[in-house]
């Protein structure tokens, strides 16, 4: 894959909405100090991290990167794609471990300000939503981690 401009800290809070009437879209991303030249996985694998949940988001992680692919595609044109959709996929696989990690880290906060939020429903629904979430990341990183030590060891073909 050839190296293409990543964001490095995409997530759901750096990423300013806009609301117009039932529609809802993206008004803007922000902080962008981590920008870089890498692989676009790693901002794939942190965005569908934060803003699914984790059964949405092993359910259809594999969708939202043809769906990001194709708007790669139709952005470049005629001019040559850095990567093609296999190796898109192979990387998200890649990174989900340590993309995973950074993750739940950043979560952290959220049992902080759960765990004083007094509507006791709230703290109930919110708790119940990070822990899910923290839950599928964690046995995500794992799975994904031991099928690439396995591609590393020959074990299993990529």
């Amino acid at each position: 894959m050839k190296p293409v401009l990543c964001h490095g800290d995409l997530w759901s809070t750096n990423m300013l909405w806009k609301q117009n009437g039932e529609d809802v879209s993206v008004a803007a991303l922000i902080d962008f100090q981590t920008a870089h030249m890498g692989c676009p996985a790693i901002d794939l694998v942190r965005l569908f991290s934060s803003c699914l949940s984790g059964k949405d988001r092993r359910e259809h992680w594999e969708e939202l990167v043809e769906e990001f692919y194709s708007y790669v595609k139709e952005e470049v044109g005629d001019m040559e794609m850095p990567y093609n959709l296999e190796q898109l996929k192979e990387s998200y696989r890649r990174f989900m471990p340590i993309g995973g990690f950074i993750m739940v880290v950043t979560l952290g906060p959220f049992f902080n300000v759960l765990g004083k939020t007094e509507d006791e429903e709230q703290r109930k629904k919110g708790l119940d939503i990070v822990n899910e979430k923290t839950e599928c990341l964690l046995e995500d990183m794992l799975y994904f981690h031991e099928r690439n030590e396995k591609i590393k060891r020959g074990v299993l073909v990529a």
